[in-house]
């Protein structure tokens, strides 16, 4: 089977349905909802590697790792000016060593400077989408290897129609030593041209250990209105959280706040001029 969305993303598993969902017992949200009233709501994206602890455990380690790396390049490049022999062989792993370490910069520097959350915002009344996102959330991707870990920094906001997002739900499976598989499920919105299935841009809405459809169903009931069947608990906060905070944009804040389209358009030309003058 393929996705009716193309292109198809990688390890796709099965489009789902957008629309109102209606259970039994009330839509759980997966304690991922950080706010919600009349016009927006906003969920997080926060994974369970990404607390405080574990990230300070990893970045511990991971300069550690660093710094070996960079004393066994430090002793490739003596051997390769000093050794006469085997240079092509030194030149080699330099240059692997050399991507390596470049590759392994960057995840260490998003570890230290990525916010503690990468939320989504949904308005309602506007029909707007907002993506929260730090450049490295999806790693793989060319940028890891060709950017400069020092703009580790970088946060990218993103405005899509809800009306040309769908969802997908796509997993990743691996062998455990103990035998048998473990396998990640991950739903992902993608976003289409309008009024056609070609897929434009991508993002993670969710991701867990079981094949859960509890967030996606509980945006789609809430952008639908239907509010009668949804959890509306917000997520628990902790009580240590990672010093880089969220940050939304001023311009990005009031419009996915609006109450109304013309309220919207109000912000919108305000911002124009602004950027005009």
């Amino acid at each position: 089977m393929h996705s009716k969305y193309q292109p198809q993303l990688s390890c796709w598993r099965e489009d789902l349905r957008k629309g109102v969902y209606t259970t039994k017992l009330a839509l759980t949200n997966n304690k991922k909802l950080r706010y919600a009233n009349d016009d927006y709501c906003e969920f997080s994206r926060q994974t369970v590697g990404m607390r405080t602890i574990t990230r300070s455990s990893i970045i511990f380690f991971s300069v550690v790792l660093l710094g070996i790396g960079i004393g066994i390049l430090g002793m490739l490049i003596y051997f390769l000016l000093f050794i006469d022999e085997n240079k092509v062989l030194f030149t080699f792993f330099i240059f692997i060593l050399i991507i390596c370490l470049q590759a392994f910069s960057q995840i260490l520097l998003n570890f230290v400077f990525s916010p503690f959350d990468c939320p989504i915002r949904f308005n309602r009344k506007t029909g707007k989408v907002y993506i929260y996102d730090h450049f490295i959330l999806y790693l793989g991707s060319w940028s890891t290897f060709i950017r400069s870990p020092f703009r580790a920094k970088e946060i990218t906001v993103k405005e899509f129609n809800w009306k040309d997002i769908q969802g997908v739900m796509t997993s990743v499976s691996a062998p455990i030593a103990s035998g048998g598989m473990v396998r990640n499920y991950r739903i992902e919105c993608v976003v289409c041209e309008p009024n056609t299935t070609y897929v434009i841009d991508h993002f993670l809405l969710d991701t867990g250990s079981a094949l859960n459809y509890d967030v996606w169903m509980w945006i789609n009931s809430y952008m639908a209105f239907s509010d009668n069947n949804l959890d509306a608990e917000f997520m628990p906060e902790e009580e240590f959280s990672w010093p880089i905070k969220i940050n939304w944009p001023e311009e990005i804040d009031k419009k996915s706040k609006a109450s109304s389209l013309e309220e919207y358009q109000r912000i919108d030309d305000e911002y124009k001029k602004i950027k005009e003058d």
